[in-house]
């Protein structure tokens, strides 16, 4: 079975030292990252490779706690790169960030690119149901509308919006389809966890039947053998929650850690970080890896289009809302 491990605190590799200076040196990056340890393993492989004279300090945890950090250290700043949150999550962190537009960014689908704001795109998720059938005791929902179900009370989780880009882009969305009664709906039936991790890892365990969550993390189970785990393409449309990473303003080392952010953005290093972690890459030019991985492509999936700019601008209301909702 499929073992899907959580960045540690401090992800270890032979390419990585886990104690970021305040005062790096040149030809060193301090990266700050809410990726998965693998993927950051296979990120500081190529860089091995292909930028040996850089070194990759890293440090790792959730979006919104390493980009509080990052404001916490904006007198003084700690990271050079951040790598990566949402859209609507990084736009109210956007004063933090320098604007760079990368030579790759001509290869990323359009509304990706980003190139009005201060980061760029480097994957995109998309919000499914992940559903375990050995503890699911009804029919399998087919909509978030099915989730506002009573019925449904207990046995559905979330992750904390406050604290995932992704469960906020979750929110965002149903919020956007069904309104505040909707969220109200919603708030009522579902169990919250602490982390994103925390709900995939629930369903694969068979605490929950249903868990609100993204693609990749659902798939990986899949993809592991769990058979007894399946994706739900909600019938009343998805959700997109793209991804971004960002240069940290006033970084000591803003050379080298462009040569990272460039390299995070090739279509090598995005189509094995596909292949890793089945998140969908921001270039244009890798349907047929998509199409090779069984999950559909974009163009057939309904997608309800949500404006990033403006789902940032409402997040601090909408969480008011929810935690009212929530009680």
């Amino acid at each position: 079975m499929f073992n899907f491990r959580d960045i540690s605190l401090f992800a270890v590799s032979a390419a990585l030292s886990v104690c970021v200076s305040t005062s790096a040196q040149a030809g060193e990056v301090n990266l700050y990252t809410s990726n998965s340890e693998d993927a950051v393993a296979l990120v500081l492989d190529a860089l091995a490779e292909q930028a040996p004279d850089i070194k990759v300090n890293v440090i790792g945890g959730g979006s919104g706690s390493l980009l509080r950090r990052i404001d916490a250290e904006k007198s003084a700043p700690a990271a050079d790169l951040f790598w990566s949150s949402g859209f609507s999550t990084l736009a109210g962190f956007s004063q933090l960030f320098d604007q760079y537009e990368s030579p790759e960014v001509d290869n990323l689908l359009p509304a990706l690119q980003a190139r009005e704001e201060a980061w760029t795109g480097t994957n995109t998720h998309v919000m499914v149901l992940m559903v375990n059938a050995d503890v699911l005791d009804s029919d399998t929902p087919s909509s978030w509308e099915d989730l506002m179900d009573p019925a449904w009370k207990g046995k559905v989780t979330i992750a904390d919006p406050a604290n995932s880009s992704s469960a906020y882009a979750q929110l965002y969305g149903i919020y956007k389809l069904y309104g505040e009664d909707g969220v109200r709906a919603l708030a009522d039936v579902v169990e919250v966890q602490g982390s994103t991790s925390g709900v995939y890892k629930a369903v694969a365990q068979g605490e929950y039947p249903v868990g609100m969550t993204m693609e990749y993390a659902a798939q990986r189970y899949v993809a592991g053998g769990q058979d007894e785990v399946s994706l739900i393409y909600p019938s009343d449309g998805t959700f997109l929650s793209p991804e971004g990473m960002a240069l940290i303003k006033d970084g000591r080392n803003p050379e080298d850690a462009k040569r990272v952010y460039d390299l995070l953005l090739s279509k090598d290093l995005q189509q094995q970080l596909f292949a890793l972690t089945f998140r969908r890459p921001s270039r244009g030019d890798l349907d047929e890896a998509i199409a090779a991985s069984g999950l559909p492509l974009m163009k057939d999936l309904k997608i309800i289009d949500v404006d990033q700019a403006v789902a940032g601008d409402e997040r601090e209301r909408l969480l008011e809302l929810w935690s009212e909702a929530r009680g």
